[in-house]
């Protein structure tokens, strides 16, 4: 493992890259229980609806990627901006967030399962994005030319084949088709790490922040307001910019709060456990794991009364427990449970609007829930990544945490391209028609092929880097 960076917000970030895939690929079948997929749209006939309030495991690991996203804000700009590298840093954050709308549109229009050529031609057209994306997205030493020259080359290929696709086999390109989640990201990539810059010393300045959020988005729909000027200002740019994926900033920002207390807590926060320490933390990690379950199961099935008692209760359980232990560690887990627990107490307070806590559409209840749930949950990983180093399956997590871009897309531009080329999907849709049981094999081998892919490109050095 590589010295000086978090292993527990990687593990965050693997976990939630893990879950997003996992989703992608679980089958829609009303044999499966609600729970396996996002509250909104599940069985029996998988139709959005919106009215219907919950979440999911499903619904959290989005949020989760955002939140260890808001986390490495610090932890990447924080000794940029203390040696006043202004320029660097609003040049970096530019050329990120441009390559990740690049990333979205070019995900969502060349993926295999959007093209209309012939089968085998989707397939390689995928395979060579895939390699394109290693050139475009990969830092290469060595002189200036072969670094921009090698991605200039993946630039073209993409565009070539964008140009065949749309051209020649007449696939209609359209800009504003993307990526939904990375075209956020992209957003969050600019607008979150700008909050962060212009709050990097205050807490309550980018509480504040959030706050006029919440101003603006309940005063958008005064007719000739100035909020109502400011959200609906993107008449042209709405392709990759929407004032309404600000609301990701809720944890995003909180995000970033966590990764500003890890660089403040340093000398504490980065310490492994002593013996007589390990138990007790193990028990505080379970605790914090319970609290994440205990809240999504009592949401999704509706049980608010007995939501608002058990919060109580893991309030006084929590208070307990940081009573007797007080000093080293304990001191700053008991400052990210304290933010934890607030977050998810605004949260609460919320969660009536609009019918109740939702994903889609998304509601300040869920926002600021998945920002506290991911504060306690990062103690979990916390302990996971220090007590098991060496643990196969908790370092596997940790690469594709480290390496999320080719985690997110390997499914689509690589493995189910060798898997149509080799005519092996066909096998997997027989499968399905004898038991959808059994296609819980195809979803087991993507996870297990995408993690492989990912490790071993980490493993390589090959980090895509937008």
């Amino acid at each position: 493992m590589t010295v000086n960076r978090n292993y527990g917000i990687d593990f965050l970030r693997g976990i939630a890259i893990i879950g997003m895939v996992l989703a992608a690929v679980i089958p829609w079948t009303r044999d499966f229980p609600g729970w396996m997929y996002h509250a909104q749209v599940g069985p029996p006939d998988f139709k959005f609806n919106p009215n219907n309030p919950g979440i999911t495991w499903v619904d959290l690991v989005f949020p989760f990627f955002l939140f260890s996203m808001g986390a490495a804000f610090p932890l990447a700009l924080r000794s940029k901006l203390l040696n006043k590298q202004y320029g660097t840093i609003l040049f970096g954050l530019m050329r990120r967030g441009l390559l990740l709308v690049f990333f979205a549109i070019v995900l969502a229009y060349l993926t295999p399962e959007n093209l209309t050529a012939a089968n085998w031609i989707n397939y390689l057209t995928a395979l060579v994005t895939f390699f394109a994306f290693f050139l475009v997205f990969m830092r290469f030493d060595g002189s200036l030319v072969k670094k921009y020259g090698l991605q200039l080359l993946g630039f073209l290929l993409i565009g070539s084949l964008v140009c065949y696709h749309s051209a020649v086999v007449g696939n209609a390109f359209d800009k504003a088709k993307s990526n939904i989640i990375i075209l956020v990201l992209a957003n969050m990539a600019i607008f979150g790490s700008l909050c962060w810059l212009l709050t990097a010393g205050s807490f309550v300045a980018r509480l504040a922040i959030l706050v006029a959020f919440i101003g603006v988005w309940f005063s958008k729909d005064v007719e000739a307001s100035w909020t109502q000027t400011l959200w609906s200002f993107h008449p042209s740019v709405n392709w990759f910019y929407n004032f309404s994926f600000l609301k990701y900033l809720c944890i995003v920002l909180p995000g970033s709060i966590l990764g500003d207390l890890l660089i403040q807590h340093k000398a504490i926060a980065n310490n492994n456990y002593s013996g007589e320490d390990r138990s007790k933390v193990g028990l505080l990690s379970l605790l914090s794991l319970a609290f994440v379950v205990f809240h999504m199961v009592t949401l999704y099935m509706r049980l608010l009364h007995l939501n608002l008692l058990g919060h109580m209760l893991f309030v006084v359980s929590f208070y307990l427990f940081f009573k007797r232990n007080k000093n080293g560690q304990f001191s700053f887990y008991r400052l990210l449970i304290g933010w934890g627990i607030g977050f998810a107490s605004v949260a609460l307070f919320f969660e009536p609007l609009d019918g109740g806590i939702k994903k889609d559409p998304s509601s300040f209840s869920y926002w600021f829930l998945s920002s506290g749930l991911a504060f306690v949950f990062y103690i979990f990983c916390d302990y996971l990544t220090k007590n098991f180093p060496n643990n196969r399956v908790i370092s596997a997590i940790v690469k594709n945490g480290q390496n999320p871009m080719i985690a997110y897309c390997v499914s689509a531009f690589c493995i189910t391209p060798i898997l149509g080329l080799l005519y092996m999907l066909p096998v997997f849709d027989q499968l399905m028609d004898v038991s959808p049981y059994l296609w819980l094999v195809r979803t087991a081998l993507y996870v297990f092929l995408m993690v492989l892919i990912t490790n071993v490109a980490t493993d390589r050095k090959w980090f895509w880097r937008s």
